[in-house]
């Protein structure tokens, strides 16, 4: 029988097959410093936007350690756009099933992923686009996030 779990893992598998054959304008990768991420410290990834007609798929990159003690990850996502407005958004992203098996693939000690953030979006200005992570987990240091990257694609 499938479970809401199982055809959300197929759907999900389906959907990063398709994004491996699209057309990448960004793909960016930075690795967390040991011995995790600190509070204060963010993650920014600057992408350079010439066509407004087309749509776009906007992928969070995730690698944890699976020691990570959590199953969710809670982030603060700052957009800057050219025309100088900003917007935040805080976004949980959920990394482990509840009886605690990792999504996403695992080789050994290390697990990834690879996140639908925003799909089918179309940027209203041409010009330089930054995003900036940063955690929201309510510790000062967070233990077991390897690296966080970003994904922008051709819809």
């Amino acid at each position: 029988m499938l479970t809401y779990t199982k055809i959300s893992a197929i759907g999900f598998s389906f959907l990063l097959l398709l994004s491996c054959s699209r057309n990448r304008i960004f793909d960016e990768v930075q690795k967390i410093p040991n011995p995790g991420w600190e509070k204060t410290d963010s993650k920014s990834f600057t992408i350079s936007i010439n066509d407004t007609t087309n749509s776009y798929d906007i992928f969070l990159h995730l690698r944890n350690k699976t020691t990570y003690e959590k199953s969710n990850l809670w982030l603060f996502v700052k957009t800057s756009a050219p025309n100088g407005d900003q917007i935040t958004d805080t976004l949980e992203f959920f990394l482990a099933e509840p009886d605690g098996r990792w999504l996403g693939s695992g080789l050994g000690s290390i697990n990834s992923m690879l996140i639908p953030y925003k799909l089918n979006i179309r940027f209203p200005y041409r010009g330089i686009y930054i995003f900036e992570f940063k955690q929201a987990m309510r510790v000062d240091v967070l233990e077991g996030i390897i690296d966080i990257g970003l994904r922008v694609q051709e819809h």
